[in-house]
């Protein structure tokens, strides 16, 4: 008779098992979540190449063209970044006057009144 493989139970930690049973389920779970995000390949703002990696709290660097800027903690692009710069693109197209005409999509001149 073959014998019941028995797996063991918790044995998904990833990098949080280096914790060990300290500071509970779901503080581990966060830290292993924030690592993972860290970790992965990130695109760089300049030449749009996945490769910008984590060199300081806040700073990050791109390994093909050199290209260091500032970003999150924990990843290069923020929410709240992501939603201050299309609120200044937002801004800037409208004090050169330019928009986007909602049924053709052609550049169309905006009339104040």
């Amino acid at each position: 008779m073959a014998k019941k493989r028995r797996r063991g139970k918790g044995k998904i930690t990833k990098s949080a098992g280096r914790l060990g049973v300290r500071y509970g389920r779901k503080i581990r779970k966060a830290v292993a979540t924030i690592e993972e995000q860290t970790r992965a390949a990130h695109t760089c703002p300049r030449c749009e190449r996945a490769s910008v990696s984590r060199i300081g709290t806040g700073l990050w660097k791109c390994s093909k063209c050199g290209f260091t800027f500032t970003g999150g903690t924990y990843i290069p692009q923020t929410s709240v970044g992501i939603t201050a710069q299309r609120a200044i693109k937002r801004l800037t197209e409208r004090e050169t006057g330019f928009g986007i005409e909602e049924s053709g999509g052609e550049p169309k001149a905006l009339v104040e009144e």
